[in-house]
């Protein structure tokens, strides 16, 4: 693999570079700019990996992000994702444990398990949030003591007619 182009880096962003490195408040900033650096002293990837225990593609994309964006843009205000965090209050997550619990067609759908991914749409489509993902639904159900099994909770504990017989294949 050929090796992951830095562009040069002048005396000033140098200096602005090492501040960040020992500056708490960066959030972040510090490691990156350690990459930078690292990269700017002639490490590979690979090394700078084993220095800073990042992994290659998070180095890689920190590089291209610098030598495209610069200091400001890339490394200081970068966001660690695209969205805002969810609020999930109580009631939220009560509403979520009692649709999760209830029989998909009790509340008038065409199907009879909740799917993680279903249940996302269901919440969000009733408008109890604006936005969720399939793992935030997982990890309501689980602080709720819900265990959710592959794709589908078991909804009721009654075996039908050939229970035993489907079991046995």
């Amino acid at each position: 693999m050929r090796p992951t182009y830095l562009r040069d880096i002048n005396e000033e962003e140098k200096n602005k570079l090492y501040a960040m490195i020992d500056d708490d408040s960066s959030k972040g900033a510090g490691y990156r700019a350690k990459i930078i650096l690292l990269r700017n002293e002639g490490y590979t990837v690979p090394e700078i990996r084993r220095k800073t225990n990042h992994h290659d593609n998070n180095i890689r994309k920190w590089i291209h992000r610098f030598n495209g964006h610069g200091i400001i843009d890339s490394i200081v205000s970068s966001r660690k994702h695209g969205h805002d965090a969810l609020n999930i209050t109580d009631d939220i997550e009560n509403e979520i444990v009692r649709i999760a619990s209830a029989n998909p067609r009790e509340l008038g759908l065409k199907f009879s398990t909740w799917s993680l991914r279903v249940l996302a749409g269901y919440v969000m489509e009733k408008k109890i949030v604006g936005s969720i993902s399939h793992a935030e639904i997982r990890n309501v159900l689980l602080k709720h003591g819900i265990e959710w099994r592959h794709s589908k909770i078991v909804l009721s504990k009654s075996k039908g007619p050939d229970y035993d017989l489907k079991k046995a294949y």
